[in-house]
């Protein structure tokens, strides 16, 4: 999306009402310096709160997305161009994400073999407690980082079941749970209720 493009047209939409950043932040109870950030192009309004800003300079969300009027002959056209746009970014967001699923991963088990290794040279020369310090240090880092990398995993792109082709979003738990073979997990397709290996897909 064009933040530049986007930022613009809330000032000249804003303009056009006749009112300032000031009061337009307080029909919508948030800081001017949100106002101010988004006419910047510095960020995008929250989901929760683009409905009652496009309410309040009269315009749809299509049109706030796309940063400029659309006449009602071009609405559908725009609308589905724009949720092509968003899905190609989607995309682009959770092959980031599964990346940086696969480094936390590698450089969370690189640390816990390190430590159980430390633990083993510790408790061979007889430093039990730093020993045992180095194993509940490797333990906590391993954990919490394991979880953080099923949760991405969970969340970004999709299971594709290859008996009916249905894409879908598990829960965490049945990620958790769920066997597995590089990005591929053992699990049941909720459209087909068939058991085999889903693929991670993010489009």
């Amino acid at each position: 999306m064009d933040l530049i493009k986007i930022g613009s047209f809330i000032k000249e939409c804003r303009k056009d009402k006749n009112l300032t950043q000031e009061d337009l932040a307080e029909k919508l109870n948030i800081s001017p310096k949100t106002i101010s950030k988004w006419e910047c192009a510095k960020g995008l309004p929250d989901v929760s709160i683009m409905v009652d800003l496009c309410k309040e300079l009269s315009i749809s969300i299509n049109e706030l997305l796309n940063g400029e009027h659309i006449e009602s002959k071009d609405y559908m056209d725009k609308a589905e161009q724009k949720l092509l746009e968003m899905q190609d970014e989607k995309a682009k967001n959770d092959k980031s994400l599964l990346n940086a699923e696969i480094f936390i991963g590698a450089l969370c088990t690189v640390m816990f073999l390190a430590c159980v290794l430390g633990f083993a040279y510790l408790m061979e020369m007889g430093e039990v407690l730093w020993g045992i310090l180095a194993l509940v240090v490797g333990i906590l880092i391993f954990i919490p980082s394991v979880a953080f990398c099923l949760h991405i995993e969970q969340k970004a792109g999709f299971y594709k079941c290859p008996k009916c082709g249905h894409k879908f979003i598990p829960t965490y738990k049945q990620v958790f749970w769920a066997p597995h073979a590089g990005r591929s997990r053992y699990m049941t397709c909720p459209n087909c209720k068939q058991k085999s290996y889903c693929k991670k897909v993010v489009k």
